[in-house]
C-alpha cells in the first residue's frame, strides 16, 4: 500500500476509504443480523426516525441516539473514513505529505499569492449569506406548518447562532471533508490537466462511494425503479456538489473550510426542515436547485477559478 500510496496518491487514498467504509457496512449488516434477522434496514430505520423527530440529524442528535443504538456508531465510522484514509495516505509522505494535508486546516491556505487572505475573507462573507438565504428559502416556499428555524433553535439558541452551529456539526462536511477536497482535489487537480475533468470524476467518486451503504435500502426492498432515479439525481447533486466546493477551496489557498460550509450547510438546508418535510419538486428538493444553478455558473463564467492557484 505504501508504494502504491507514492506512485499513485489519489488511488490509495480512494481504494482505502472505499475498504473502510466497505468494513463498515459488513460490521453494520452483520451486528444488525445478529440482533434481528428479520430487520436489515435497522440502521436505515433509525437514521429515519431521527429525521421525523422535532431537531435536524446531526453529530449531536447521532451521539445522543448512538447511547441507545449503539449501531448508530457505524454512521460516524463511516463518515470520517475519508479523513481517516487521507490521514493515512498522507503519513506516508504521499501526495504531498502530512504537514500539507494539515495545512488544509487553517482558514486561509498556502495556495494562491499573496491577495488569498482578501479572497477568502470575501468566500467566507458570500457563503454565509448564501447559506442565510437558503434557510429563508426554505421556510419561504415550505409555507405554514414546516418551520426551519424550529428545527435550528433545537440547540437552546437563537436560531441564527443554531445555523452557525450547525454548519460544524454536520457529520458530511466536518467529518469527510479533510479527505474529499483536503486530499483528493488538489492530487487530481494537480495531476490531470483538465482541472473541470478533474472536478467531475470527484464528484463520481464521491457519490460512487456513498454506494456500500445503499446494501441496507436494497435489503429492505426498495422498489428498484425509484431507487435508481434516486442514485442518478444524487450524483447529479455530487457533481454539483465537488464543482462549487472544490472552486471555494481554490478562492481559500486550499482551506477545506469552504468545503465544510458548502457541504455542511446545503445539508442543513435540507435536514433542517425534515427529510420528510423539505420542500421538493419531484426528485429534487432546493439543495440540488440551489447547488446545480451555483455549479452550471462556475463552469460557464468561472472555470478558470478550478485550476490550481498561481504561487
Amino acid at each position: 500500500m505504501i508504494a502504491l500510496a507514492r506512485r499513485r496518491p489519489a488511488l490509495a487514498y480512494y481504494l482505502l476509504a472505499l475498504i473502510l467504509v466497505s468494513l463498515v457496512i459488513v460490521f453494520a449488516l452483520a451486528w444488525t443480523l445478529a440482533v434481528n434477522p428479520a430487520a436489515p434496514g435497522v440502521v436505515g430505520a433509525a437514521v429515519t426516525a431521527i429525521y421525523k423527530g422535532p431537531g435536524y440529524i446531526n453529530i449531536l442528535t447521532l451521539a445522543g441516539q448512538a447511547l441507545s443504538k449503539p449501531l448508530l456508531l457505524t454512521v460516524f465510522a463511516y463518515a470520517i473514513a475519508p479523513t481517516v484514509a487521507a490521514l493515512t495516505v498522507a503519513a506516508t509522505g504521499a501526495g504531498g505529505g502530512l504537514k500539507r494535508l494539515l495545512a488544509r486546516l487553517a482558514p486561509v491556505g498556502a495556495d494562491g499569492g499573496a491577495r488569498r487572505g482578501g479572497r477568502a475573507l470575501r468566500l467566507y462573507l458570500g457563503l454565509l449569506v448564501v447559506y442565510g438565504f437558503g434557510i429563508w428559502l426554505y421556510d419561504f416556499v415550505a409555507g405554514p406548518g414546516v418551520d426551519a428555524t424550529v428545527r435550528l433553535a433545537g440547540f437552546g439558541v437563537p436560531a441564527a447562532l443554531g445555523a452557525l452551529i450547525g454548519l460544524f456539526l454536520d457529520e458530511g462536511g466536518t467529518l469527510e471533508e479533510l479527505g474529499w477536497r483536503g486530499f483528493l482535489w488538489p492530487n487530481l487537480r494537480d495531476r490531470m490537466r483538465n482541472p473541470v475533468a478533474a472536478v467531475l470524476l470527484l464528484g463520481v467518486l464521491h457519490w460512487a462511494w456513498h454506494l456500500p451503504r445503499e446494501v441496507f435500502t436494497i435489503l429492505s426492498g426498495a422498489p428498484i425503479a425509484p431507487f435508481l432515479l434516486g442514485q442518478g439525481v444524487f450524483l447529479l447533486l455530487c457533481l454539483a456538489l465537488a464543482i462549487v466546493a472544490c472552486w471555494c477551496v481554490n478562492q481559500a489557498g486550499g482551506s477545506i473550510w469552504p468545503a465544510v460550509f458548502v457541504h455542511g450547510g446545503s445539508n442543513v438546508w435540507s435536514k433542517a426542515m425534515g427529510e420528510f418535510a423539505a420542500p421538493s419538486f419531484g426528485f429534487v428538493d432546493l439543495r440540488f436547485l440551489i447547488l446545480a444553478i451555483a455549479a452550471i455558473v462556475i463552469l460557464i463564467a468561472g472555470r478558470k477559478g478550478l485550476a490550481r492557484p498561481a504561487a
